[in-house]
């Protein structure tokens, strides 16, 4: 038990030997494995542009999937295969094109504009 009244001289003293400790012992420091590449305003708008429209792109084609698969199960007459995997395919298909429809208006409509005033 402390015989002190005061709780955050408890906090202080920690900080302290903590600090002390930490520059006693500093690790030194190595290069960062993370680098972020230095690119042109198109190329970034470029890879901006493809991640976009290649994840929904992607969507699409899980949507399209999820469609097919749907309809094989309803030709052996499993309706709860049928509703899942179309709910699936609804679902895919408005994330695809809502990919799509962002990534275009961020690479259009938003980078062009000016930033707004704060």
């Amino acid at each position: 038990m402390s015989r002190r009244d005061d709780a955050g001289d408890t906090f202080r003293t920690v900080e302290e030997r903590y600090a002390a400790h930490h520059d006693a012992h500093a690790r030194p420091r190595g290069r960062t494995a993370l680098k972020v590449p230095v690119m042109s305003d198109a190329a970034e708008r470029m890879v901006g542009m493809a991640a976009g429209f290649g994840v929904g792109a992607l969507l699409l084609v899980l949507a399209a999937v999820a469609a097919v698969a749907a309809r094989s199960w309803a030709l052996v007459d499993r309706s709860g295969a049928v509703a899942g995997y179309s709910v699936t395919a609804f679902f895919l298909t408005l994330a695809g094109l809502g990919a799509l429809v962002a990534t275009w208006n961020h690479v259009f409509r938003v980078i062009p504009g000016d930033a707004p005033h704060h």
